[in-house]
């Protein structure tokens, strides 16, 4: 089953309160679904990503482009992030979360997601880090 990965809208940065040039690179931005390159410009900001509903509604910190980003180059799962560990949340169509699969640093993050979308009760997924839970990207079926 061929999925699609939704990134964040970099407009989402346009009244960060916290940026900075990243000297190291590596932040995960949500806006191109890469990791940051050294001397980059990025921004942390609150957001609610879209989907979830009522009591699943979660707002977290995401990094993103601070200055703007042409965002991702294509709508496969992120390479930058398949190395780290990931929890796929399954939400029906009410946005109400039905289930969900634990995947591991360099377990095939594509696979898992087809699983979950395969039941057709699952809408969407969003995935999220497992150390702080911040939300990484929204998949769907293509």
């Amino acid at each position: 089953m061929p999925i699609t990965v939704h990134a964040l809208p970099v407009v989402l940065a346009k009244d960060a309160e916290r940026t900075w040039d990243d000297d190291e690179g590596g932040a995960p931005l949500r806006c191109c679904l890469r990791d940051s390159r050294p001397g980059e410009r990025v921004a942390l900001v609150s957001v609610a990503p879209p989907g979830p509903r009522g009591a699943y509604v979660e707002t977290g910190p995401v990094f993103l482009h601070a200055d703007g980003c042409v965002g991702p180059g294509s709508s496969e799962y992120p390479r930058d992030w398949l190395p780290r560990r990931q929890v796929l949340r399954a939400y029906d169509e009410g946005g109400t979360i039905i289930g969900g699969e634990l995947v591991e640093a360099g377990a095939d993050h594509v696979a898992a997601a087809e699983r979950l979308l395969a039941d057709p009760a699952v809408a969407f997924l969003h995935t999220r880090n497992v150390v702080h839970g911040c939300y990484m990207l929204t998949v769907r079926r293509s």
